[in-house]
């Protein structure tokens, strides 16, 4: 019995073809890529915990040849700190030291974040399968808070939000970039799987509700009906807005991811039932090697 075409009269879809491999020209690169900006936030997470913990630091070669390279572009200006009076003194120390962390780590949070301009590059050349646009859209919300926020406004450098927002980009990124390391080596770890879908629960909520304070600190301090406002400050102001439901959007979409990646319960019921089965193929070939 002969089978009969669609009713639409369309022809079949064609299955997607399997990816073609990479260059190794190519994956070379994009290993190295990913491990200089895994040593890039490894090192600003260091820098900043110790910062936070003893004090500012002497700045390492690093964040020297840094802050150099990019000289030209950053903004001349007077770092203020800021003072807590109204808070114990221990928690007034640790404030005082996160409003200072831009004036010491500036320069290699900007150097760093702006090499995330190539990620756009390589999705635009088909070298990773990230799509253009969301990968823009990302790069381009970083650079806008290094670039248009906190190296422009001397209320945003000044500001203890921006340590908060530094601690939760570098950690995100020190296990973002391993994590792409390690599949284009062709490995795989369930430990950096883990994290990647488990510390956004609170490192994106910490990290997007920073950067809405930052663009929120350079907002005149009286409401547009109260006083003229420039179009920048409109334009900022409306951002302020549009963050919130943006954060939550995002985040109820990573809850879906995390469970497409790792399944339910906070281990992943996926990682589990993986782990089994690896384990009872290791079993079946060992008792294959007895016989």
């Amino acid at each position: 019995m002969s089978s009969k075409p669609a009713a639409s009269g369309r022809p079949p879809k064609k299955a997607k073809s399997a990816p073609k491999p990479q260059h190794w020209a190519v994956r070379s690169y994009l290993i190295v890529f990913n491990l200089v900006s895994f040593f890039g936030w490894c090192l600003i997470l260091s820098s900043l915990i110790k910062h936070i913990v003893i004090g500012p630091q002497t700045p390492s070669y690093p964040i020297t040849v840094a802050s150099r390279i990019l000289g030209k572009f950053r903004p001349i200006r007077i770092f203020f700190t800021s003072t807590y009076p109204n808070v114990p003194a221990p928690v007034s120390v640790v404030l005082q030291r996160a409003s200072q962390v831009m004036m010491h780590l500036g320069g290699l949070v900007a150097f760093v974040q702006s090499l995330a301009i190539l990620e756009v590059v390589h999705a635009a050349l088909g070298w990773v399968r990230s799509p253009v646009p969301t990968t823009a859209i990302q790069v381009a919300s970083r650079l806008f808070l290094v670039w248009a926020v906190t190296e422009r406004y001397s209320a945003a450098s000044g500001s203890a939000w921006y340590a908060s927002m530094l601690f939760a980009w570098s950690v995100t990124e020190s296990i973002r970039y391993p994590f792409y390391a390690n599949a284009l080596m062709g490995s795989e770890s369930n430990g950096l799987l883990w994290c990647r879908y488990t510390f956004f629960y609170i490192l994106y909520p910490l990290g997007a509700g920073s950067e809405a304070m930052l663009i929120f600190s350079t907002l005149p301090k009286y409401f547009p009906w109260q006083g003229a406002w420039t179009p920048r400050e409109y334009l900022y102001g409306f951002l302020f807005v549009i963050w919130w439901p943006g954060l939550y959007f995002m985040y109820t979409h990573m809850i879906k991811q995390r469970r497409r990646a790792l399944g339910k319960g906070f281990w992943g019921d996926k990682l589990a039932q993986e782990k089994s089965e690896q384990r009872r193929q290791a079993i079946q070939e060992a008792a294959k090697k007895i016989r």
